[in-house]
């Protein structure tokens, strides 16, 4: 190498030295200029999606959305159709510096990667959209928006910076807000109010009935006797015990779907210290609250003519604990709708005493019938639909019990139960109807052959994810063979 092109290559190096130092004193002058008083108080470090970077300008294109009708030879003015808001763009110019006093960030072609990939939604190869993005900006604050276009350039003579044009697009919620009513609270207080209406029902309906002796409160006994009964074997049914060990943590409990998958699962998980044994033991716990619940009602049936309220009482928490036996609240609604549905035996009427022992019989599984009711509007406030069919089918169902009972309290001339069953027929429905509106349809999906279901959730969802889910609702044989045709959320 020449003496002169040792001498070319010092002075470049010290032309970048000077243009460095011009660019700290620029920067100095700027913040002398700005970094006094409230502005420089005011501005917030830039950043999108947990990336910071700095700003040197930003500008924005606001305004309406408007279509202009212009005619020919027409002399007036045009007429402006005004259709709501224009998008709003913002234009953000900035850099990326390693090692930045103000942001910090560390080595600058990671923080470039990492701006790339929260923008680009991950990694290379990744096809999952980001969604709608964080952007921190300077003068606006935090804002909802997605970058559209990033243009990124470096150069040798500006070293360890990255330069940056953002192109921002502000976005918002897919859905708009609206206002939410307290739908559970509504179910609560109707299945309350049933509950009322059914014991002042059964008070006015058995008073005259009791007068007949003890032969008519035999009857009532005898009628909670056999109602606790079909309690008793619906709580020791296999398929109640197969299901209580159902939230187990691992891959044992996570293919017990309950009904409550989808976007909006919700299944209560035991913790992941619980075994089989401690699941069993507050199964058998829970088994027995149902015993002695049962006891308390038979007890009560007793005394039901002078303390109806006591009778009223034990039976919903004989409904209560049943509830609380099942691992799901669609476990829950399964177990109660065969006493939703429940009927005494008729008895023959041959003599006062026989007409009154059928009154007291037709008013003690009314009432015993009404509180099973009110359990499973109760437990369906915390069923979670899978899918927006799945909400119809389970509304349908509970909505089904309601309007039996709706006609039975018609036939029988009791007009506060009707106007009980009728309120919460209305609040189960809005319940429902407000929890799946926003859910997926089902479809059914059709495959040449068995594909495993993590590559089943990747192809149709682009979420592996939601494997657990979709092996739920296919119910395969094994996750790695799911069947060549199922039913599945259509997104």
């Amino acid at each position: 190498m020449s003496v002169a092109d040792v001498v070319n290559v010092a002075g470049s190096i010290g032309g970048v030295a000077s243009a460095a130092k011009g660019i700290a004193s620029s920067a100095q002058s700027l913040m002398s200029l700005f970094g006094s008083g409230d502005y420089a108080d005011k501005l917030r470090k830039a950043s999108y999606n947990g990336v910071p970077f700095a700003v040197l300008s930003e500008s924005g294109v606001f305004g309406r959305n408007v279509v202009v009708h212009s005619y020919p030879k027409k002399e007036t003015r045009p007429w402006i159709e005004d259709n709501g808001l224009k998008t709003n763009v913002l234009q953000v110019t900035g850099f990326l510096v390693e090692n930045s006093l103000i942001y910090g960030g560390g080595d600058v072609t990671t923080q470039k990667i990492n701006l790339l990939n929260v923008i680009r939604g991950g990694s290379v190869g990744n096809t999952k959209p980001p969604g709608i993005g964080k952007l921190v900006h300077p003068t606006w604050g935090e804002i909802k928006a997605n970058c559209t276009e990033a243009e990124i350039g470096t150069s040798w003579d500006r070293g360890r910076v990255v330069e940056l044009r953002l192109t921002f697009i502000l976005g918002g919620d897919r859905l708009y807000p609206s206002a939410q009513s307290a739908t559970r609270d509504a179910v609560s207080s109707a299945a309350s109010g049933l509950t009322a209406s059914s014991l002042l029902s059964f008070v006015s309906r058995t008073l005259d009935a009791i007068k007949a002796g003890v032969a008519v409160i035999r009857t009532a006994v005898g009628i909670a006797v056999a109602f606790y009964q079909a309690v008793n074997g619906l709580v020791h049914s296999a398929r109640r015990f197969f299901n209580s060990i159902s939230t187990l943590s691992g891959n044992f409990g996570r293919l017990f779907g309950g009904s409550n998958t989808g976007y909006a699962g919700s299944n209560g998980k035991a913790p992941k210290t619980a075994t089989v044994a401690s699941l069993l033991a507050q199964d058998t716990q829970n088994v027995a609250n149902v015993a002695a619940a049962g006891a308390a009602l038979s007890a009560a049936a007793v005394n039901s003519g002078t303390n109806p309220s006591a009778f009223s009482g034990a039976a919903q928490s004989l409904m209560t604990a049943t509830a609380n036996t099942a691992a799901s609240p669609a476990d829950a609604i399964r177990l109660l709708t065969p006493l939703a549905r429940y009927t005494p035996p008729s008895v023959p009427q041959g003599s006062p005493i026989a007409a009154a022992q059928a009154v007291m019989s037709s008013a003690t599984g009314d009432l015993l019938r009404r509180s099973a009711i009110a359990q499973v509007a109760t437990s369906s406030t915390a069923y979670q639909p899978a899918s927006a069919d799945d909400a119809i089918d389970v509304r349908d169902t509970v909505v089904g019990l309601i309007d039996a009972e709706i006609q039975v309290a018609a036939d029988q001339g009791e007009d506060d139960v009707y106007a009980s069953l009728r309120t919460l027929r209305q609040a189960v429905v809005t319940d429902f109807d407000s929890r799946g509106q926003g859910l997926a349809a089902v479809t059914t999906f059709q495959f040449s052959g068995s594909i495993p279901a993590l590559a089943l959730a990747n192809r149709i969802y682009r979420d592996v994810g939601r494997e657990e889910e979709l092996v739920s609702q296919a119910n395969p044989v094994h996750p790695a063979f799911l069947p060549t045709t199922f039913k599945a959320l259509a997104e």
